[in-house]
């Protein structure tokens, strides 16, 4: 194996190390339906978390990516639209407002910018047309354009191809010596940007016939970072879009600072625009598949052949029905499962009874149990006499804390179970569905070591739930640094290691999650610590808590936990989804919040989304911005209480944590 190429390409989790032309990498997401996306002619605003793939997929459907020379095969259909992808320089743009200046100087400026920006990507996508496979533009084609046309009596531009993109550029450098210093430097004649955009366009269909019907798609990455008054003209452009140029949109969730445009009307989603979800997989084989995908795409990148697979189908538009074939799909995920094999319930249990410390723990779990029952005619022992590790032996500790259950019912079931008849551990109340997940983790908490259920590849989708950046860590990490030999399969192990470390690694990140990002820091912490106290309770009867809502919704909250809300679901450190277990029509519909799977293994909690917690408007409000004082004592130490756990023997989790720790 080539460890150095792989630990390159697996790095790699970054549309920007990749460079403009993706072609060679990009794999098309299921369900996109790309090959017909030139034909509708209304905008579209792509959403999705930080790495679930928004800046690939523009720069996948932009010119760099479309005529790209590593293209073999490339239709002459892909002329009638054509991409131009601009990403704002942020820093920059954020400065084209206030410093004694009109709101009108400045969102002029801003769509003077546009238009620079825009211009100069148009131009450079006629060259990459005639530096394509294509060869229906050539060199001396362009060279002869003639843009004599657009110069005006205020604003007099190059005739010819080369020297107009040398003033575009001398324009852009103009612009920003200007606003870098507005009291001294000469301000520039402002150009409108859809007229003069329109009218470039124009120019170029009218010369070249091979475009006389081209329409130019103009994506915006990162709409979210512009100011209101920048959105409103953005939202203008979109609204009026309309042939030979439309313009679209990237943005995180909740990246409207205004949907209004410079007129009284404002966007309207469906009417003006339809929005493409790129987190939003139907079913989670989607997602599965698409990330097998990219996977081996690294690796057929990085040199390292799985088994004979054409990658090319990945990036082809036209292949999309190939890949939506039972047999493709068995073959790529069977692919994926071998290299990131998962622990069946029964290997995990395996693996427990080779372990002496967590088996004795589980002993002595089961022990206390009876004894604070009162039991004298059983032991743990005879738990422990069957010959084969027995599955249901974990979820004893919990069953016996639940005073419902009498003792006399759970050995019956148990014995039911080691026979084989009908049972309670898994069809009647389907104990082991229901907690064997949370009992096996809570053998693991105290010991501060690596549980191996964050292993297996769909583990790994979960996890990393629609972003294929945290899919490339995890791989990237399991792949690249933790083994010492050639394996391509890696074991359980190294893979839950390789997860603890990459949670350890993201939980920091969100400190940079926008203006509020230590405070979002803050929030994570104290709600993972909530979720792994309910890990703690020993009856396992709320199992695997990693979501929650607020009683009486969000309307009842203080500004200040909306907005903090609003950025952790904007940044994917929370997920939104409607409650499924609505009882009537009438009964009003709660919001879920659940909490980024990624970060489970920072707080030994469950991946999966389990039961919810709810909390009170008082609780989220301390959670939000309580002191740290309020929190320990009118919430956490409240909990623990009421789930009757003792504080003295769960860990501190606001303190990274790892295997070797």
């Amino acid at each position: 194996m080539d460890e150095k190429n792989l630990a390159q390409i697996l790095a790699s989790n970054r549309t920007e190390e990749l460079g403009f032309d993706v072609w060679d990498r990009y794999v098309i997401p299921p369900r996109l339906n790309i090959r017909h996306w030139g034909e509708s002619k209304k905008p579209r605003i792509i959403i999705g978390g930080r790495g679930c793939g928004k800046t690939m997929l523009l720069r996948y459907l932009s010119h760099d990516s479309t005529f790209s020379s590593n293209r073999m095969k490339i239709g002459h259909s892909n002329l009638g639209h054509i991409g131009v992808y601009w990403r704002p320089d942020t820093q920059f743009t954020s400065l084209l407002k206030e410093r004694n200046q009109d709101e009108e100087i400045w969102r002029a400026s801003f769509g003077h910018l546009c238009a620079l920006l825009l211009a100069k990507e148009i131009l450079r996508s006629i060259e990459s047309i005639s530096n394509s496979q294509l060869n229906v533009i050539h060199p001396e084609e362009l060279e002869s354009l003639n843009f004599s046309t657009l110069s005006t009596n205020s604003i007099k531009l190059p005739d010819g191809y080369r020297e107009l993109c040398t003033f575009l550029d001398n324009s852009i450098y103009e612009f920003e010596t200007w606003v870098n210093d507005i009291d001294s430097a000469k301000k520039p004649v402002f150009l409108p940007t859809t007229v003069f955009l329109k009218r470039l366009i124009h120019v170029i269909s009218n010369q070249l016939k091979k475009l006389e019907r081209v329409v130019f798609f103009a994506y915006i990455d990162e709409y979210e970072n512009f100011t209101r008054l920048q959105q409103q003209l953005v939202n203008t452009w979109i609204k009026h879009s309309e042939p030979p140029l439309i313009f679209n949109v990237a943005m995180k969730r909740n990246g409207f600072k205004t949907r209004r445009t410079l007129s009284e009307e404002s966007l309207v989603e469906t009417h003006d625009y339809r929005t493409i979800d790129l987190e939003n997989f139907t079913l989670p084989s989607e997602f599965n598949l698409f990330a097998a995908e990219i996977l081996l795409m690294r690796f057929d990148n990085a040199n390292i052949p799985i088994e004979e697979i054409d990658t090319k189908i990945l990036r082809d538009p036209n292949s999309e029905l190939e890949r939506k074939k039972k047999q493709y799909y068995n073959k790529i995920l069977g692919i994926a499962r071998e290299l990131l094999p998962t622990w069946s319930r029964s290997s995990l249990v395996s693996k427990l009874f080779q372990d002496t410390i967590l088996l004795e723990r589980l002993r002595q779990r089961i022990a206390i149990g009876l004894e604070r029952r009162g039991e004298s005619n059983i032991t743990a022992e005879y738990f422990f006499m069957q010959e084969v590790p027995n599955a249901a032996i974990v979820v004893l500790p919990a069953l016996l804390a639940r005073d419902r259950l009498s003792t006399r019912r759970i050995v019956d079931e148990f014995q039911k179970y080691c026979s084989g008849e009908r049972n309670g551990f898994e069809q009647d109340t389907d104990w082991l569905h229901n907690t064997f997940i949370a009992s096996y983790l809570d053998l693991f908490i105290p010991l501060v070591r690596t549980c191996p259920v964050y292993s297996g590849f769909e583990t790994y989708c979960r996890m990393a739930r629609g972003n294929i950046r945290h899919f490339l860590e995890l791989c990237h990490r399991v792949f690249a640094e933790t083994y010492a030999d050639s394996r391509l399969s890696k074991s359980a192990e190294e893979q839950a290691e390789a997860a603890c470390q990459v949670a350890v690694n993201l939980l920091p990140e969100v400190r940079s999650f926008g203006h509020l990002g230590n405070h979002l820091h803050s929030f994570v912490l104290r709600l993972g610590k909530l979720f792994a106290l309910s890990q703690r309770r020993t009856s396992q009867s709320e199992p695997e808590r990693t979501h929650f809502a607020i009683r009486g919704g969000e309307a009842l909250i203080s500004d200040q936990s909306r907005k903090l809300l609003a950025e952790a679901v904007k940044w994917s450190v929370l997920f939104e989804e409607k409650e499924s277990k609505v009882k009537s029509p009438s009964e009003q519909q709660v919001i879920d919040y659940v909490l980024n799977p990624i970060y489970s293994p920072y707080f030994q909690i469950s991946y999966r989304k389990g039961r919810k917690l709810l909390l009170s408007n008082d609780d989220f409000e301390v959670l939000c911005s309580g002191s740290v004082e309020q929190y320990n004592t009118k919430l956490y130490s409240q909990f623990a209480k009421g789930w009757k756990v003792d504080q003295e023997i769960t860990p501190d989790l606001l303190t990274p944590w790892s295997r070797d720790s």
